[in-house]
């Protein structure tokens, strides 16, 4: 059977998705069923011989074991610790964090002083003060632990990343002791490359020149990732296979010019892989990207030409044996871009032979980009909740420009000991860095940019219409496979026309995450309400959204006398305005304006607003068919109750609510890709 390792990890990863929506119980029952299919397709004789099915079976009932296996055994025993308070000794053991005036760590646990307590786990905490310790160096403190999610989905990678658990740092002493680890001198590594790059070229352009050359984004401002999101080009950011092959390109280059022998070349270029993907902290995308680029370098030697798809197989396989790693955006995106170069790409490249070389290169990264888009559509939109429609065309540019970039930043870093040169290659770097922002934000910044798809159930139907194309490549035949075209693209209108009729009398409550508050917009199919836009990021994220549903502002509610609500009235209008600065002067596109400490409207049918004020609370109250929603500041604090839903998170996560008649249902939604 040709390209078992295909069959064998998109199996697993398939099966390993499905358990990480459900609860542990559906494990148990989805093992029995493929337990039993696969007993089935052994003993039919049809099936057997076709092998693709039984191994498929096989391995879904395999990843079953390994789900519940590391359910049992990792993550039932950190869920026992929720809302603990524990003494522990743990170590750092990523780079530091600074963000909303907190600091953030991932360490290591050597030693939890609690009866069986799991040891040596691994964790996320937040610390008001900055804590003074090298990497694996021992600390002692108390810990306030909480469980992140229920389910890997709801953990948005860090379950992927092997952390349950995050928590808040009461009090914490530095020990003279140290643990050996080789990662602390890559960790150091990657500290000394950013701090060069830092010293050398300025903010903002440093961030994208530090994402590109080890993935690190923590520096990049909110509004740009949202930039590289709306532009549909932030698979650029993500260290990964456009990385590793322009990187080994240059490694393969000094190893000819040095006339060094084939297997030399291969096994040095392999360790320069590795150390690669160990300085681009072993994102899923680079484990993807290297694990492929190994194995096309061990067929080199062998003389033998590897196939991309059982090769993407191999490295999902390796992947998922951590079964909580498909929950991560990153991988998914990364694995569902090259499966879309692998198989959509040379349907589109068979249908136009360019003839001049420009119209060849335009074309081939047009049919990469289509493909690519098509594939990683349902990921985007169950990830982000919106779709860019203008990354096809722009990675015509972006693309170019990311490789010209990429070996400037690596030129760069090479002659760091040499000063001259290391001033130009900055200069360099800093301008190509700056083209990126400028065209990433123009190109944002475009009306309908993006298509919101946060609310509409149309990744139902994408993944319905994958599954049935996964039915149809168990069973390799071409007549099955058209059939199945037309089945899919049946399904997929199907689900969405019904959805869209669903929808017609829902409201939507999205809650949109910033630096220190949550804004929040809520919106029909016409008409919105925006509350409490206090930062750039929520401003941006808003303006696209208005744009791209084409929304008419019927209210804006400004909690904290903010620029950026001013600046949101200025831009789309707003037929009422609410404020306790009664001396604003420059809205110029408000019908009225309300400086009362209370403001009550009925915005249509089904949605009431209140808005109440005094000297130490704001709050406004949203009342939508029957469902109350309550708006109130971060730090704020409000016993929950049955019938209210309180948005004042400030998360990874942006959500969002759907609410009608019957009630209301609820959706988190990545904010960038980790």
């Amino acid at each position: 059977m040709k390209r078992v390792f295909a069959h064998i990890g998109f199996s697993f990863a398939l099966t390993l998705i499905i358990l990480n929506f459900l609860k542990i119980e559906a494990a148990f029952v989805i093992l029995m069923v493929t337990s039993a299919a696969f007993t089935i397709s052994v003993l039919i004789k049809k099936t057997r011989n076709s092998v693709s099915v039984p191994l498929c079976m096989f391995c879904s009932v395999l990843a079953c074991v390994l789900f519940i296996a590391n359910y049992y055994s990792i993550f039932l025993p950190q869920k026992n610790l929720d809302n603990e308070t524990v003494k522990a000794e743990f170590y750092i053991v990523d780079l530091e964090e600074n963000r909303y005036d907190s600091y953030y760590y991932t360490i290591k646990t050597s030693f939890i002083d609690k009866e069986n307590a799991p040891q040596n786990i691994k964790l996320t905490i937040k610390s008001d003060a900055e804590i003074n310790a090298d990497y694996y160096q021992k600390i002692d403190g108390e810990i306030k632990l909480r469980l992140l999610a229920e389910n890997g989905f709801q953990s948005y990678g860090d379950f992927g990343n092997g952390i349950f658990l995050s928590g808040t740092l009461v009090n914490f002493d530095v020990k003279d002791e140290n643990v050996f680890n080789i990662h602390k001198f890559i960790l150091h590594q990657r500290e000394n490359i950013k701090n060069l790059v830092q010293s050398n070229i300025r903010s903002p352009e440093s961030s994208i020149i530090t994402a590109l050359l080890i993935g690190d984004k923590s520096e990049m401002s909110s509004q740009i990732k949202e930039s590289f999101n709306y532009s549909g080009v932030s698979h650029i950011m993500a260290v990964s296979g456009l990385h590793l092959a322009v990187f080994c390109g240059a490694v393969l280059f000094v190893l000819k010019k040095l006339r060094l022998p084939k297997t030399p070349q291969v096994l040095i270029t392999i360790l320069c892989v590795l150390l690669y993907m160990a300085l681009a902290g072993f994102s899923k995308s680079i484990l993807r990207a290297g694990i492929m680029m190994a194995v096309f370098l061990f067929g080199r030697l062998c003389n033998e030409r590897s196939d991309a798809l059982n090769s993407l197989g191999f490295a999902v396989f390796l992947i998922c044996i951590n079964p909580y790693a498909v929950t991560d955006a990153g991988a998914m995106l990364t694995v569902t871009s090259v499966l879309g170069l692998i198989v959509i790409n040379p349907v589109f490249s068979k249908l136009y032979k360019p003839k001049t070389r420009m119209i060849k290169y335009i074309y081939e990264i047009l049919c990469a980009s289509l493909s690519v888009f098509i594939s990683t559509f349902p990921v985007v939109c169950v990830t982000f909740g919106y779709v860019s429609l203008f990354g096809i065309i722009l990675n015509i540019i972006m693309i170019p420009l990311a490789q010209i970039t990429l070996i400037a930043s690596f030129l760069m870093l090479l002659c760091c000991w040499f000063n001259p040169l290391l001033f130009i290659l900055s200069r360099i770097c800093r301008y190509l860095a700056s083209i990126i922002i400028f065209i990433i934000e123009k190109i944002a910044d475009v009306p309908y940019a993006v298509v919101d798809v946060s609310e509409n159930e149309i990744f139902l139907a994408v993944g319905a219409a994958f599954i049935i194309f996964g039915i149809a490549f168990l069973m390799n035949s071409k007549k099955v496979m058209k059939c199945t075209a037309i089945i899919a693209l049946a399904v997929f209108i199907a689900v969405v026309s019904f959805s869209e009729v669903l929808e017609q009398n829902c409201v939507y409550v999205k809650e949109i995450n910033g630096y220190y508050t949550t804004s929040v917009v809520v919106y029909n199919k016409k008409n919105a309400v925006v509350i409490g836009v206090d930062d750039s990021s929520q401003y941006y994220s808003v303006s696209n959204m208005i744009k791209s549903k084409n929304l008419d502002i019927l209210l804006i509610v400004d909690i904290n006398d903010s620029e950026y609500s001013k600046l949101l009235a200025n831009k789309f209008g707003t037929l009422n305005y609410v404020s306790d600065n009664k001396n604003i002067k420059y809205l110029q596109n408000c019908t009225n304006f309300f400086s009362d400490e209370y403001f009550n409207v009925d915005l249509w049918q089904s949605l009431n607003v209140e808005y109440k004020s005094n000297k130490q609370n704001k709050y406004v109250f949203l009342e939508i068919y029957d469902t109350e929603f309550k708006c109130i500041k971060k730090y704020e604090y409000i016993s929950q109750s049955n019938n209210a839903i309180y948005l004042n998170n400030t998360s990874d996560y942006d959500t969002i609510y759907t609410v009608n008649k019957n009630g209301f249902s609820e959706r988190r939604l990545n904010k960038w890709q980790k």
